[in-house]
């Protein structure tokens, strides 16, 4: 099944182009990069998807990732949605997998179109069954999840989307109550 489309502004971030080399290390020099995208991202409209573009860098440290990338997702979600892309380096990834996961913060990867990969916080099996569930389909809410109950399809659903894993936008459901939609975060193209 081709999973759903949403069209949705992009404001890519290139970490390359915050660096003088293709090396990215230390926490001091994370909070300066930290400081430069956040006054990028400060006027962004909500929904706007930032992919966050590794291409290009060659070596990252975790305190680095932790500072400059970590950092920006706990600022700027859930207002704005991240992904990374061109995450090809293991050591690099590691070291992202590894600052996500000690603050807590989880980050999708934009390696399968069709499946989605999390780097850092663990999610549970009924967590990630409901993730590809929202993946496949592209847009999902309470009442796709006939197997759960409404609230436990509810609370998984908003679980992800506080992880920053899905976005969340309010409408009404067919009985006239208030109904949340989830969708997929990809980048286009």
């Amino acid at each position: 099944m081709q999973p759903m489309k949403r069209n949705r502004h992009e404001f890519p971030i290139v970490l390359q182009a915050y660096l003088d080399e293709k090396d990215a290390w230390g926490t001091e020099f994370g909070a300066w990069v930290f400081g430069r995208i956040n006054l990028e991202l400060l006027n962004q409209s909500d929904g706007t998807l930032v992919p966050i573009d590794y291409s290009g860098l060659t070596r990252s440290d975790v305190s680095f990732q932790r500072e400059a990338v970590v950092e920006t997702l706990r600022k700027h979600r859930p207002k704005l949605l991240f992904i990374a892309r061109g995450l090809t380096d293991p050591d690099i990834r590691e070291n992202l997998a590894l600052a996500l996961e000690k603050r807590g913060e989880a980050l999708l990867v934009a390696d399968d179109p069709f499946h989605p990969t999390v780097l850092g916080k663990r999610l549970s099996a009924e967590q990630f069954t409901t993730l590809e569930k929202a993946w496949s389909e592209g847009r999902v809410a309470s009442t796709t999840f006939a197997d759960l109950n409404l609230s436990t399809a509810s609370s998984r659903l908003t679980t992800l989307w506080r992880a920053g894993l899905l976005e969340r936008v309010e409408g009404t459901s067919p009985s006239g109550g208030r109904e949340h939609r989830y969708y997929s975060i990809r980048v286009s193209g």
